[in-house]
């Protein structure tokens, strides 16, 4: 089985040499159809229709969320459609005028608190960086340097 041939070494570099080439090739060829495929204007040129069906679709989408938009905002304007919600929610407060002002939940009060603390800690932060003393600028020492003033008490 372990036969150290010289002959036997040669055909198995031999071969792994081949296999290595031939797997330089395949990578070689999957970076190039790599690169094929991001390439945008080399798809757009392949593929015309489906660029252009991709952007008549897109094109659609936008259109129809904004004339969506539109019409509901129209809607919530009119009159007749206010004075109906406001009706709704009169009915719903003599139903129940317990829910009116409703008491928050424990869950609630608890990540309100905690917004608040860090809240105040990061502008106590902000008004300690801002208010912060400034350090008074270095004198040069010396026998009285150009510019420098010394008064005796």
């Amino acid at each position: 089985m372990k036969d150290g041939s010289p002959q036997n070494v040669s055909r198995v570099s031999g071969e792994i040499e081949a296999l290595r080439n031939d797997l330089g090739a395949l990578i070689g060829e999957l970076d190039r159809r790599r690169h094929e495929l991001f390439d945008l204007r080399l798809q757009a040129k392949r593929h015309p229709v489906a660029v252009i069906g991709a952007g008549v679709v897109a094109a659609l989408v936008v259109g129809g969320l904004v004339a969506f938009a539109v019409r509901s905002r129209r809607e919530a304007q009119r009159p007749s459609r206010r004075a109906r919600e406001t009706a709704r929610a009169l009915s719903r407060l003599m139903e129940h005028p317990d829910r009116v002002a409703a008491e928050q939940s424990m869950r609630d009060k608890i990540l309100a608190a905690a917004g608040i603390a860090a809240g105040t800690a990061i502008a106590k932060r902000l008004v300690d960086r801002l208010v912060a003393p400034t350090p008074a600028p270095r004198r040069a020492r010396g026998n009285g340097a150009a510019g420098e003033v010394r008064t005796h008490a």
